[in-house]
């Protein structure tokens, strides 16, 4: 065992010896490539900002629901809720919408992939850390469902965002 060792050290020494120069040609070839790659990936990030009446897509989901987004399913409506709340937005769509009726509440789920919500309303909240994160809620379908969604559905690719034109 002890040869076996010493043979592979003196085979890997004069290997390292007979290729040192081709090897550090191509390590350095790899880090120009490597830095060139970063680069390149920095510029093509952009700052984006999201704004009231754009589309987001749900796009992956990796098990039977979404993990930073919920579902909110109208399941008793009021008279209030016969008003169309296509065109209403901010802080009236979220009172004529979460105010009225009851709701199925759940993680949305699988099924809802390829689909979309329209942006109506983002706010900011405490959590339970006291630390402000911001929240969008995207109506699914007119006056029976949104979605209540996390900054890490944005952080974790479960939307796809389509700004409206």
């Amino acid at each position: 065992m002890c040869i076996y060792i010493i043979l592979v050290v003196i085979i890997g020494s004069i290997c390292r010896l007979y290729i040192t120069k081709e090897f550090n040609i191509l390590k350095k070839i790899t880090l120009l490539l490597t830095l060139f790659s970063t680069v390149t990936l920095l510029a093509q990030q952009e700052e984006v900002e999201i704004k009231i009446q754009d589309t987001l897509y749900f796009n992956q989901c990796n098990s039977t629901s979404y993990q930073y987004i919920d579902y909110y399913k109208k399941t008793r409506f009021e008279e209030k809720d016969t008003s169309d709340l296509t065109h209403i937005y901010n802080w009236d769509f979220y009172n004529a919408f979460f105010n009225t009726g009851d709701f199925d509440v759940l993680r949305l789920p699988c099924s809802m992939k390829g689909k979309y919500g329209i942006i109506k309303h983002i706010m900011s909240i405490s959590n339970e850390k006291n630390k402000s994160q911001t929240v969008v809620i995207a109506m699914i379908e007119n006056n029976i469902s949104a979605a209540y969604i996390t900054e890490k559905a944005f952080l974790n690719d479960e939307l796809i965002y389509a700004p409206k034109k």
